[in-house]
């Protein structure tokens, strides 16, 4: 086989798996479906934190206006080492909110990264059948509690949220944009009946799922994936899990400051990608492979080696099935402004995503401070 028939190969079954993927997104979004239920369940939120000095107060002032009855709620800030006033800062909310405590996660044991082990102390700290997650920079809406845990139907355990990234600038842009494409990947794929993501800042769980599957396993170990691996874990084992499409359960967070730390996050996001279940590692390979092969043959066409208007319009069979799928998501999600930062997506996303995932495999990670193992 020539050079020119394996490139050609590679885009045939790549942008297939690329094009029957964001399909299937799509399909997925189409699917689901507002609360139904009742919220009746005793609740614990968790918000693990470690330097929020600047956002803590915020996050603290919005859990106090939830509409969720208080004899049904705990909200536990665990405060994951913080070289700040993040404790102090809590500590002055704790006469004012009923149910809310303060604890120290202190130092992780061997094998469990440092935020995994502050979720853990606080679940074991709290009873709620229901444990909610959020972040020490998120805004939750008056009815997050109540939306989140009304979804949790008796056959119902895990319920994943959306949560909007809100800043300034381009960074502030980019991570906007970044946010929603995550939504919808999480969305169409629960949607869909194949959980494959969430987001820490907005997640739920029973209790009683997180006992069954044995907490995080042996996903402890990394910088991240208390969100993806966790819920990964509970639909393995039969787990129901539904994507809450309300908008008062929609958590807003603040977005990073400059790039480098936006690379920084995603560097430590993509990280978990190595401890997915083998069936989403391997759709992950051929949806990545399918970035550099597009740049191989965008180059390829201009040196006059492959047709262009056979390139082009692979670039147009995937710039419009990107589209209608983005399109379905910001609808669901309100959405308005993602046009123009889809157009420009288009064009850098292979280039970064081609640098950015390898990058997130070798190394070790940067947080808050930290150096931590992937």
């Amino acid at each position: 086989m020539t050079a020119i028939a394996t490139i050609f190969f590679l885009t045939l079954l790549t942008g297939l798996v690329w094009v029957a993927v964001v399909f299937g997104i799509a399909v997925g979004l189409g699917r689901l479906r507002s609360r139904s239920g009742v919220a009746r369940s005793s609740v614990s939120v968790l918000i693990a934190v470690r330097n929020e000095e600047d956002n803590i107060g915020l996050c603290l002032e919005a859990l106090a206006r939830q509409d969720y009855p208080a004899d049904l709620r705990e909200i536990v800030v665990i405060d994951d080492n913080s070289t700040d006033r993040t404790a102090e800062i809590v500590s002055g909310f704790t006469g004012a909110i009923p149910g809310l405590r303060l604890i120290q996660a202190g130092k992780p044991p061997e094998g469990i990264a440092p935020k995994k082990h502050a979720i853990v102390t606080g679940l074991e700290a709290t009873t709620g059948e229901v444990i909610l997650t959020t972040d020490g920079d998120c805004v939750p809406p008056a009815g997050w509690i109540t939306g989140m845990s009304s979804l949790f139907e008796p056959d119902v355990d895990a319920v994943v949220g959306y949560s909007p990234l809100k800043g300034r600038g381009f960074v502030g842009a980019l991570s906007s944009f970044d946010s929603l494409v995550n939504g919808v990947i999480s969305a169409g794929t629960i949607g869909l009946g194949a959980p494959s993501s969430a987001v820490g800042r907005n997640f739920g769980y029973r209790r009683s799922a997180w006992r069954d599957v044995g907490g995080y396993g042996r996903g402890a170990a990394g910088a991240s994936g208390d969100d993806d691996l966790l819920l990964q874990r509970i639909s393995a084992t039969g787990g129901k899990v539904r994507f809450a499409v309300d908008p008062d359960t929609f958590v807003p967070a603040r977005a990073k400051e400059s790039f480098a730390e936006w690379w920084r996050m995603k560097r430590r996001h993509f990280s978990a990608g190595k401890r997915y279940r083998p069936g989403l590692v391997l759709i992950g390979i051929l949806l990545y492979l399918f970035n550099p092969v597009l740049l191989v043959i965008t180059g390829m066409a201009a040196a006059g080696y492959l047709d262009r208007v056979v390139v082009a319009a692979i670039w147009g069979a995937k710039i419009s099935i990107d589209g209608m799928t983005l399109s379905r998501g910001a609808s669901l999600f309100s959405v308005k402004d993602w046009v123009m930062p889809w157009l420009f997506a288009e064009l850098v996303s292979p280039l970064l995503l081609t640098v950015l995932l390898p990058a997130s495999m070798v190394g070790r990670i940067r947080w808050k401070g930290r150096t931590l193992k992937r």
